[in-house]
């Protein structure tokens, strides 16, 4: 009989937000590398998900990580700017 593994790492709102934005980050470099509509599609709805992450994460005690995690953002952003001005 299996018994459930429970992970012990907590999942905060940190690290969800940190998470999101590590997804829409590989998902802006995909953009970026094969730039077509779904993939873009793909980076944009990523981009989202991780801009409701960080939102989250807002009121968390660890300002310094917060800002990590706004910073990180603003880098995804820009990679997805430039995937989208490669779109032809």
């Amino acid at each position: 009989m299996k018994k459930d593994i429970q992970s012990t790492k907590e999942q905060t709102p940190i690290t969800e937000a940190e998470n999101a934005i590590a997804q829409a980050e590989r998902a802006a470099k995909q953009a970026l590398s094969h730039t077509n509509r779904t993939n873009l599609m793909s980076a944009k709805e990523a981009l989202m998900q991780a801009e409701h992450a960080v939102e989250s994460a807002d009121g968390s005690s660890n300002p310094q990580a917060v800002a990590a995690l706004h910073e990180h953002l603003s880098r995804v952003r820009a990679a997805l700017g430039e995937a989208e001005a490669k779109q032809p």
